[in-house]
């Protein structure tokens, strides 16, 4: 076989391959998954700093590489070690600053504490700053499940005064799970879902349903107690209820990855309905991070009632404020300076400031986060990719700082997905159950 038979039949085995390469690729079939998986193994998540040993590393369980971040504890603040029961011995405990005097109430604090049962899970503190309670949540259960936990990440979850607790892990076969006080479940609703478990008013939730990279998500409303989906509102029929409304043009016309990439869902409760002229209660206000947009729809009629762009970059956690004001954690990937922000908006007039500058606060998250504004008027955060809780009063001092502490030394810590500020008679019960586990 002479050179140019044996071009042209390294040619045809090209073509061949090519061919072959772009049919499994369309119809994803075999060796789709094959190659997606190892494709998503070596990429990892955006949310995490590893190289390929450090996967190995996570994966093999030696270590909760993928759920590691760097933080700065703030020299001038003195913290000290949380006591907490339960965890593996390679990670040190949590260390914690709290300011004296602090109003009684708990802060609630859920993420990756490498319990020796399980990756995940919640802490419940008191204004002291005691350990009351614990939760340890997982999805591995799940008849469905093929993931283990130290492969997701637990992104949407919601606490209710009987002390059960609804959480999504953010992974195909990941689900959303409901667990009591002791952390046993009480039903799953097995399927993709992801970013959200907002709780409204009718004692349901909102939350993303199918792929997260899909231009129109599925919106669900579910019934708290029973697991089972009351509502769907699929986002095509929004943009086509709007066409006057040209939000979604560029998306839809480029294709783009990840178009969209929508992650809080929060509906207008009754009593701060009032501060919102324009806006009704159950009224729904989405972020979609990708392209910087936060709008309000209304679930029945589907219309698009108010949107921004820009005001934010690459935002999570929109919040409905009583004050009529829209709070936004932004967290300023591709913005100028390295520091995420809190800031806020009138909706009427547009008024736009900052609440919270993150570079007074050494505040990062690009990825992840999110914000409240407690009802005696702090700024309580959770700056997942550093590990890291905080809270500033209203003269802009710390008064909590939490740094789940992997390695106080390395200055690495593990990933926190979300805390909330509860009052003191948030609890429909008096003290906590001694639970088995």
């Amino acid at each position: 076989m002479n050179f140019i038979q044996r071009a042209g039949l390294l040619y045809v085995f090209a073509l061949f391959f090519a061919g072959l390469g772009v049919i499994v690729g369309k119809y994803e079939v075999f060796p789709y998954s094959i190659l997606k998986d190892i494709q998503n193994f070596l990429a990892g998540d955006p949310t995490e700093d590893t190289d390929f040993f450090d996967k190995i590393k996570n994966d093999l369980g030696i270590h909760p590489e993928r759920f590691l971040h760097s933080v700065s504890p703030a020299p001038d603040r003195e913290f000290v070690e949380l006591k907490l029961d339960g965890l593996k011995s390679r990670r040190e405990l949590p260390r914690l600053f709290l300011a004296s005097g602090q109003p009684a109430g708990y802060r609630v604090i859920f993420g990756a504490f490498d319990f020796e049962e399980h990756l995940w899970g919640g802490i419940l503190l008191d204004h002291r700053g005691d350990v009351v309670h614990r939760w340890q949540l997982t999805t591995e259960d799940l008849p469905t499940n093929e993931t283990p936990d130290n492969l997701k990440n637990l992104y949407g979850v919601a606490i209710l005064p009987d002390g059960s607790v609804i959480f999504s892990m953010q992974e195909k076969s990941g689900g959303i799970v409901k667990v009591d006080v002791c952390s046993r479940p009480v039903w799953a609703l097995e399927g993709q879902y992801h970013h959200t478990v907002s709780l409204t008013d009718e004692n349901a939730f909102w939350t993303f349903g199918g792929s997260q990279e899909a231009l129109d998500h599925k919106l669900h409303l579910v019934d708290v107690e029973s697991g089972s989906i009351l509502k769907t509102i699929d986002m095509k029929d929004v943009r086509f209820r709007n066409p006057d409304i040209h939000i979604f043009d560029l998306q839809v016309e480029r294709g783009v990855a990840d178009a969209v990439h929508g992650n809080d869902i929060e509906a207008l409760s009754a009593d701060m309905a009032s501060a919102f002229p324009g806006f009704e209660h159950g009224d729904l206000l989405l972020s979609y991070r990708t392209i910087n947009l936060v709008f309000v729809l209304d679930p029945e009629s589907l219309k698009v009632k108010w949107w921004r762009v820009g005001a934010w970059d690459r935002q999570h956690d929109p919040d409905w404020n009583p004050d009529g004001t829209i709070s936004v954690f932004s967290n300023n990937e591709r913005g100028v300076g390295k520091y995420s922000n809190i800031v806020s908006i009138d909706p009427g007039s547009f008024a736009f400031k900052t609440l919270l500058d993150g570079s007074k606060y050494d505040f990062r998250s690009t990825f992840n986060g999110a914000q409240q504004i407690t009802d005696h008027g702090s700024i309580l955060v959770s700056s997942g990719l550093q590990g890291r809780l905080f809270e500033v009063d209203r003269n802009g001092d710390v008064i909590f700082d939490f740094i789940n502490s992997y390695s106080w030394q390395q200055q690495q810590a593990l990933r926190v997905a979300e805390t909330r500020y509860l009052e003191s008679d948030f609890f429909s019960f008096q003290g906590f159950p001694k639970c088995e586990n």
